[in-house]
């Protein structure tokens, strides 16, 4: 089934953008609203500005991400619209152009107003003071019949060592909005910390979609005026806005355009230099066929109930167009997405990838590339910042059940043989808030016995901020019994996400296995030094 403008997926920096009207983004909200009361899962829904992609990633394509669980974030939510007009304008840059921007302060009062219709249930959270009750009692006034939930201003956190307090903290807040039953839940803490919290939160809450919209409040009540309109389409509102308060914003403006251009500029060249390279090949080959293969087909066999995507030397709009049916929509476990013959990739054919990559990990249904390191699309990936997703470990069960320890690649602790009289453990896969809730750390601790402990990290392939949190619990509990814990072998992402968060200095780590031991091995007083 050929994309219609209502899923069609652009690929900006990585993060793939739906391509949505405000009109199309509403009914799509209130669709996943809905899709709460079958399956039990909540949605999360980021209106990506400028701020997300800086905030967000770090300045080239080779350095890694500046916040990796924000990029995770995005990477993953079930419906990104363009909040920024500099969006907007990239992706046409990159030959994918957006239908136009939805912004959080446009989708609030429209997702409002059909709200009124549809009888779905509202909850206003954050916001400064009683902002968020003026808004509430505004968006009654302008669509009677609006069911408010609930309003909720809690204080949150989520960086330094406050955030590690942050699961009882947030308990009552989240025991508010369940009781409450609201069908959509606005967040109103700013970017990142609304992402963060709902993300952290996600697998507690008992409401249909989050939407974090920053300062949309003070837009409804009117505290901050919009810019005209012929500025918002031009994508001139910035200027109204530094206009406004320039001394706060001009800064951030400027810092983050600078480093949205120094972001793009290498993939824009990238991407002429290829279409300029392939300009005759795109020009002048056969007509499309399908590029789906049954299982098997492939020298290496494909793993039981998987099906195989075949791609075809040329993998752009046009191909895109021909797939009768799309890979995440079929009930089978895994897809092997084949590069092989893969030569050249355009921007709608990155999203319909990136499209599929996304459904089938909300869903829990494994997808894993082939043929990736020798071919020339590996460039165009790692330019994109994509080749992570296209090269992620995805060989993992499914999590296991809480209160186990076992189970290599679900994020579950494994014990190994003691080193000189010092327990060992090994921690793999994924420490995120769902699968921190797996692990039994009674259970682990006394399966350690008495002893001090080195955790390795060199598997861990993910991190948030709750499984930063998991992991202090466990020095905590050691430390308390007279036991030290120390952190080694740190993948790049694990360790900027510890020092994003200013939570670096709290624990004890090193490098390498044997320096880890050393610091064991020394007196607590000069480990911690």
């Amino acid at each position: 089934m050929p994309q219609s403008p209502s899923n069609r997926v652009a690929l900006v920096l990585g993060i793939p953008i739906d391509d949505l009207t405000l009109e199309q983004a509403v009914r799509r909200t209130l669709e996943l609203a809905d899709a709460y009361r079958t399956d039990g899962r909540p949605r999360q829904i980021v209106t990506v500005n400028v701020d997300f992609l800086t905030n967000a990633l770090g300045w080239t394509p080779w350095s890694s991400p500046r916040h990796p669980e924000l990029l995770e974030i995005l990477r993953r939510a079930d419906l990104v619209t363009a909040d920024g007009m500099p969006v907007v304008w990239l992706a046409r840059l990159l030959g994918t152009p957006i239908e136009r921007r939805v912004t959080g302060a446009d989708l609030a009062p429209a997702l409002a107003s059909a709200m009124a219709q549809s009888g779905h249930r509202l909850y206003l959270l954050g916001g400064r003071g009683d902002i968020g009750q003026q808004a509430a009692d505004r968006l009654v006034e302008l669509n009677p019949g609006l069911r408010i939930a609930g309003v909720h201003s809690p204080f949150v956190h989520t960086e330094g060592e406050a955030m590690l307090e942050a699961e009882e903290q947030d308990a009552d807040t989240v025991a508010r909005i369940n009781a409450a039953e609201p069908d959509v839940l606005l967040i109103a803490f700013g970017n990142p910390k609304q992402e963060v919290w709902f993300q952290r939160n996600r697998h507690r809450l008992k409401v249909g979609v989050g939407i974090g919209i920053g300062g949309t409040f003070e837009f409804i009540v009117g505290r901050v005026s919009r810019a005209p309109v012929w500025m918002q389409r031009t994508g001139l509102e910035w200027i109204y806005r530094i206009a406004q308060d320039p001394k706060r914003l001009w800064r951030r403006y400027a810092v983050g355009f600078s480093k949205l251009a120094v972001m793009s500029l290498p993939l824009v060249l990238h991407d002429r230099f290829q279409h300029w390279r392939f300009r005759r090949r795109l020009q002048h080959r056969p007509g499309d066929i399908d590029q789906t293969a049954s299982p098997g087909t492939n020298t290496n066999p494909p793993e039981d109930g998987a099906r195989r995507l075949v791609l075809p030397e040329i993998v752009d709009a046009d191909w895109v167009r021909s797939q009768q049916s799309m890979p995440d929509q079929d009930a089978t476990d895994a897809l092997i997405v084949d590069f092989s013959a893969t030569r050249f990739l355009d921007s709608t054919a990155l999203g319909y990838l990136a499209r599929i990559w996304k459904t089938r990990q909300n869903t829990r249904r494994r997808v894993r590339a082939e043929g990736l390191e020798h071919t020339p699309v590996a460039s165009l990936l790692k330019m994109t910042r994509t080749w992570d997703l296209f090269t992620e470990r995805h060989d993992q069960p499914p999590p296991a059940p809480q209160g186990t320890t076992g189970s290599r690649g679900t994020a579950l602790l494994e014990p190994e043989r003691p080193i000189d009289g010092i327990g060992v453990a090994r921690l793999s896969g994924r420490l995120d808030a769902d699968r921190a809730a797996r692990l039994d750390l009674d259970a682990f601790g006394a399966e350690l016995g008495g002893t001090d402990l080195l955790l390795d990290l060199s598997d861990l392939q993910f991190i948030d901020s709750t499984g930063l949190g998991l992991l202090f619990k466990l020095q905590r509990r050691f430390a308390s019994q007279g036991r030290r814990l120390a952190l080694c072998e740190m993948q790049p992402p694990v360790r900027q996400l510890m020092e994003i968060t200013r939570l670096t200095t709290l624990f004890l780590h090193a490098r390498t296995r044997q320096e880890a031991l050393a610091l064991l091995a020394q007196p607590e007083t000069d480990a911690m030094r």
